[in-house]
């Protein structure tokens, strides 16, 4: 199962990395990131998969990633700098980053996926907020993200942080 999992977030990683920079790739860096976290809520869902010790520690490390995504994408809408949206938005994944980090070594291989999703969308928006300052204000104008892919995202966010919230719930019985 950590093999399937890794091999799932390895291949859609590469993949946004390798479209290269643009502002629909801040969408598809953050959209592959929740995707991954997904799959491993889902894969911590399942009784027996993931040994119980490794799966406690690896959702208290991600308790905090659907508030972050879902600030994520309000920030991301905000009229805020895209400078000042860099910042702000690599301070949401801070603590979650910092705790993949402190995981024990059984969940680490859990762990190094979701930190490198979530670095591959930092590192995208870092990229394409740099590209943007070059550009005029017109040709910003018309780099805005799509509404309707932040939404969407955001209400996957939502719904991840129920299943999470429901899992925690249960790890605690």
């Amino acid at each position: 199962m950590k093999t399937k999992i890794f091999r799932i977030i390895a291949v859609a990683t590469t993949m946004v990395l390798l479209a290269g920079c643009s502002q629909s790739q801040i969408l598809v860096t953050l959209e592959a990131s929740v995707a991954a976290t997904e799959v491993l809520v889902g894969a911590l869902a399942v009784t027996g998969k993931i040994p119980p010790d490794t799966a406690v520690a690896i959702t208290g490390a991600i308790a905090q990633l659907p508030a972050a995504y879902q600030a994520t994408t309000t920030e991301l809408a905000s009229t805020d700098s895209d400078a000042i949206k860099a910042v702000t938005i690599a301070g949401y994944y801070a603590n979650t980053l910092a705790s993949l980090q402190a995981v024990p070594a059984d969940a680490q291989v859990y762990a190094a996926m979701i930190a490198g999703s979530i670095e591959a969308f930092l590192s995208t928006l870092a990229q394409t907020q740099g590209q943007a300052a070059q550009f005029t204000d017109k040709a910003r104008t018309a780099a805005k993200l799509d509404a309707n892919k932040l939404q969407a995202i955001h209400a996957r966010a939502a719904a991840l942080g129920v299943r999470l919230a429901a899992l925690q719930a249960a790890q605690v019985r």
